[in-house]
């Protein structure tokens, strides 16, 4: 029994561990570098993957089987995979097979009543406090403080239209070039240019406040990890 015990508690204590030092990927690194960026509904599982009914080209539906995620960075699912749940998600291929963009449940976001949540910690502190000119305080945390399944997720909230469209908005304008194949731009260096006048540019940015932020991150990122 005390063996059955100290090994429960060594599994929690693991866990508790890991989520303290895992540092999500950042939105800027995911909307940028992800292979496909989609949203949609689960329609089928087993014991490996889930496969999702989403729209990839020109509002055409299609079916991508995705590995499911199982929480190894020490992140963890909002709840059990179901069918009928929606996801906003961002992925890559490897050996032929479609599996989240990062190690964490960051690149797998619930929509839940036609919205969905980023985490703050996917954006740079300095980014994320500008929106807080007074700082964290109680009342901000609070009204940024959202109920996601199981989970509570201090954020931002949005629809996934307004998610996607900021992202190709962002992905219009500029392209990051890693310096390195297989890293992230969240914790290595890299380059990025812009692909418009600075005129468009800026217009985009006033169209879309989240596009201005992810703009943000990704100059905080890169004077902080090319240093």
């Amino acid at each position: 029994m005390k063996v059955v015990f100290y090994s429960l508690l060594f599994v929690l204590i693991s866990k508790a561990a890991l989520a303290q030092t895992y540092d999500p990927v950042k939105l800027f690194d995911m909307g940028s570098c992800a292979e496909v960026i989609t949203y949609g509904t689960i329609s089928k599982l087993d014991d490996k993957y889930y496969y999702l009914d989403c729209i990839i080209n020109k509002g055409k539906i299609s079916t991508l089987k995705i590995q499911k995620y199982i929480g190894r960075s020490g992140s963890f699912r909002y709840t059990k995979y179901e069918t009928g749940q929606k996801l906003f998600v961002f992925l890559k291929k490897v050996n032929g097979e479609y599996q989240l963009y990062s190690t964490g449940i960051e690149s797998e976001i619930p929509v839940i009543h036609d919205s969905l949540v980023i985490d703050m910690n996917c954006f740079l502190p300095k980014t994320a406090e500008s929106l807080a000119p007074k700082g964290y305080t109680a009342e901000y945390r609070k009204i940024q403080t959202f109920t996601v399944g199981n989970k509570t997720v201090f954020g931002l909230r949005f629809s996934p239209k307004y998610l996607y469209e900021s992202i190709t908005a962002f992905n219009n304008c500029y392209q990051v070039i890693l310096k390195r194949p297989n890293t992230f731009p969240s914790f290595f260096c890299f380059n990025f240019f812009n692909r418009l006048t600075r005129e468009r540019t800026d217009m985009s940015k006033r169209k879309s406040k989240l596009m201005k932020l992810m703009f943000m991150d990704m100059e905080e990122a890169q004077l902080k990890n090319c240093k």
